[in-house]
């Protein structure tokens, strides 16, 4: 219509008609609601401009609002208005009838449009947890040549809306040994708002890439990127364009097709393009309404190993360092303290530093990665340790290029023999050298190719400070891979040699083939040190809870071997067993893997619980189909209860019912539920079902007619009122046993109805005829 398309101008109208002080005139001076147009580009943009002798002024969220950017330092009046005379290369005018100021400003005064890739991610939805526990368990019983042997890891986790309290511990029973170790006792809080998770307990502290982490109890504060799976930490390529007409525009990485869209005329500006780690080509197709194109292509390279600028992160640790991990329980020697910050500094420069000290070493150093143009990441660390008396160096250099193409890189780290850090000063041996080149590229339509040379020397050291072993190896492998021509066939030959232990040099070749969806069939053969093996597999994987996997091994060679396995996956666990025959005679292994989970008071037997969970509840109605991302994941059982045990923490998951499963007699708000999770936490989901008592009602006068369409009925205990529809029918819920309605009839006295209610569980009741009596 023609008001709705000029209703921006209209409104200026009528606004300018009822405000007198608004009119229009070049030497007057005042505030004006203009209707501000860029570049012939109608935004509906009303904005309210100050004229001052025959000039215009903005506020710089005007200027933002209109798309318009201002010179470099502009000049500000006192009361922070800024002239259009201080957009370079501008002119305007003043269309005083449309009430509309008419801007045009040269390309590159605008602000680009922004074209996002996808969906801006909807407002954070708080992390939800409930109160509960989880314990999951992993039995493994064996009889081998005889003698049995029993062992069992279990993990008690208690959570509610503060933090997790976690605890693992592993029992070992056999012939030689009985013994238990306490592995992590952790206590856990995460803080959206800082992005940080503070650690209370056990720990691995912070590490970079050439750094050496270690285990330690007390205290830990990191940033945890993971609270915001939305949020891209390293910087991603860009493209940017102009267009003079609509167009539409398509966005190709590497080929692939990846974003439609429509830009206006202006400039534009497309930000974070979905890249993963490594190098290739955007590719821009424009197109206008006449069909021409304009294809424009763009070179980029991106690493994980870079920070977005201005983005950071810390850790922060100080207890005790933790010796022989998984062997005792409690092994803690004196006070050590670390931290590690990361920065980007620019797209294309991240900085980070790394400081750990204890009572017998200090240790400290810097790094940095630089992004070469499209080329590759250079990256190089300096640190400095040792004790009080004796003190070394360490430095990194390594360079990295993944493409399609050609992928190659190489890593230095090489530490001189006073060098100490956490690691070393509790037995872990002083980092010593290590060196890493690697080469891949396709062979066209025939497979990959992949080199990797590797060299390690670490340099072990006793009570007294001297060197009892020094440990080095320096291999060289050669990969070849490829499909093959027939039945979805793939296969790999590796060479590899030992510079250091010739007898670990060998050859390894691979082949499997799938047999339809579930079956795989491998065949393997190595020839290592003067010894072969050859083995056929056959795996059936399962699918989804309920289905059976198993799987059979047949090896040859210096060892044989003959296996057989079968496991069951259930809602409430995972059953397996393995039977062996080699050499040094026949073994079974058994093993049971799940957990017990506790929330809301209510116990279940279920698989085992790696990260959140949920407990969906529907208000005691049975058989109602739940589904998980629009997938069934099964039907609530007798107490309206139905568990789901693997959703994706801090992250939204969407979870839905069935409507046409719900009884016509019960009240459902809405039939989706989304909700985010906390790490290692249950949530409780009620979906908002409550049983009615309502009714459908007959209404008739006292000649049985059906009550005039559009009277008025109202239930008078209640006061709720309803319009009669066809046929005097009209509906009420909140019903009593016993109720009287009011019927209000349009040119009749009101008139009314006495009846009894008893409700019926899933049905809904039509009541009537009632004879509606007037004056009663």
């Amino acid at each position: 219509m023609l008001w709705q398309e000029n209703y921006p101008i209209f409104s200026v109208f009528i606004i300018a008609l009822f405000c007198p002080s608004t009119i229009l005139s070049k030497e007057s001076m005042g505030d004006l609601l203009l209707n501000v147009i860029v570049n012939g580009q109608d935004h509906n943009n009303i904005q309210e401009v100050v004229q001052k002798d025959g000039l215009f002024y903005f506020t710089k969220t005007q200027f933002t609002d209109s798309g318009l950017v201002a010179k470099k330092n502009p000049e500000i009046e006192d009361d922070g208005l800024i002239s259009l005379d201080n957009i370079e290369g501008s002119s305007w005018y003043l269309d005083e009838n449309a009430q509309a100021l008419f801007i045009t400003v040269p390309v590159e005064s605008q602000i680009p449009q922004q074209l996002n890739t996808h969906n801006l991610p909807p407002k954070k939805n708080p992390f939800q947890s409930n109160t509960g526990a989880v314990f999951n368990y992993n039995s493994e019983f064996t009889r081998s040549a005889g003698e049995n042997s029993n062992s069992i890891s279990a993990e008690l986790r208690l959570f509610d809306k503060h933090g997790v309290l976690s605890n693992n511990a592993t029992k070992t029973q056999n012939a030689y040994i009985h013994k238990t170790v306490r592995l992590n006792s952790t206590y856990k809080i995460s803080d959206l708002g800082t992005m940080r998770t503070w650690n209370t307990g056990d720990y691995i502290n912070s590490g970079l890439a050439w750094t050496r982490p270690v285990r330690m109890i007390g205290m830990q504060m990191t940033t945890n990127f993971g609270l915001r799976p939305d949020l891209v930490t390293y910087p991603r390529p860009g493209i940017r364009g102009e267009v003079a007409v609509p167009s539409s525009l398509d966005i190709y990485v590497n080929g692939i097709h990846q974003m439609s869209t429509q830009a206006e005329p202006g400039p534009f500006e497309v930000n974070q393009l979905p890249v993963t780690d490594g190098g290739g080509e955007v590719s821009m197709v424009i197109k206008d309404a006449s069909g021409r194109k304009n294809i424009q292509n763009l070179r980029f390279y991106t690493s994980n190993t870079l920070l977005q600028k201005d983005l950071e992160s810390l850790s922060f640790e100080v207890g005790s360092v933790r010796r022989q991990y998984a062997s005792r329980s409690n092994d803690y020697a004196g006070g050590a303290a670390s931290a590690s910050y990361r920065r980007g500094i620019a797209s294309w420069l991240t900085m980070e530093s790394h400081l750990e000290a204890s009572e017998k070493v200090v240790m400290g150093g810097f790094g940095t990665h630089l992004l070469v143009d499209d080329f590759g990441v250079l990256s190089a660390s300096l640190a400095v340790g040792g004790s009080l008396q004796k003190n070394g160096s360490q430095y990194g250099l390594s360079f990295s290029r993944n493409v399609h193409e050609l992928s190659y890189g190489f890593s230095l780290l090489k530490a001189d023999s006073s060098f100490y850090d956490l690691a070393a000063a509790y037995g872990e041996g002083t980092p010593g050298t290590t060196l890493r080149i690697n080469m891949g590229f396709p062979i066209a339509g025939k497979g990959s190719l992949g080199l990797v040379y590797a060299q390690r020397l670490v340099n072990y050291y006793n009570d007294y400070n001297y060197e009892s072993e020094r440990v080095q190896t320096s291999t060289l492998s050669a990969t070849y891979s490829t499909s093959l021509p027939f039945l979805s066939a793939f296969g790999y030959i590796t060479l590899l040699h030992d510079f250091n232990y010739h007898n670990n040099s060998g050859v390894f070749l691979g082949f499997s083939m799938p047999l339809g969806q579930k079956t795989m069939v491998s065949m393997s053969t190595n020839i290592s040190g003067g010894s072969s093996n050859q083995s056929l597999q056959v795996n059936h994987s399962a699918v989804q809870k309920g289905d059976m996997s198993w799987n059979l091994t047949e090896q040859n060679g210096s060892s044989s071997m003959q296996s057989a396995g079968l496991e069951y996956e259930s809602h409430f666990g995972l059953m397996g067993a393995q039977f062996e025959q080699g050499a040094s005679g026949q073994s079974l292994r058994t093993t049971l893997r799940g957990a017990i989970t506790e929330i809301d008071g209510h116990v279940f037997a279920t698989n085992t619980i790696q990260d959140s969970f949920a407990l969906v509840d529907t208000n005691g109605l049975s058989g109602i189909e739940v589904f998980q991302e629009n997938r069934s994941v099964g039907k609530t059982d007798k107490e309206g209860l139905l568990f789901i045990g693997d959703l994706r923490s801090y992250e939204l998951n969407h979870l839905s019912i069935n409507p046409n499963d719900v009884p016509m007699d019960v009240s459902l708000e809405t039939d989706t539920v989304d909700i985010t999770p906390k790490e290692q936490s249950g949530v409780l989901v009620k979906f908002p079902i409550h049983q009615t008592r309502g009714a459908t009602l007959r209404l008739v006068d006292e000649h049985h007619i059906p009550i005039p369409l559009g009277s008025l009925a109202t239930l008078i205990n209640s006061r709720l009122k309803a319009m009669v529809g066809y046929d005097g029918m009209t509906y009420f819920d909140e019903l009593v046993e016993h109720s009287k309605l009011k019927v209000t009839i349009d040119g009749r006295p009101d008139c009314y109805v006495n009846f009894d209610y008893k409700p019926k569980v899933g049905s809904l009741q039509e009541i009537g005829p009632l004879i509606c009596i007037s004056g009663v």
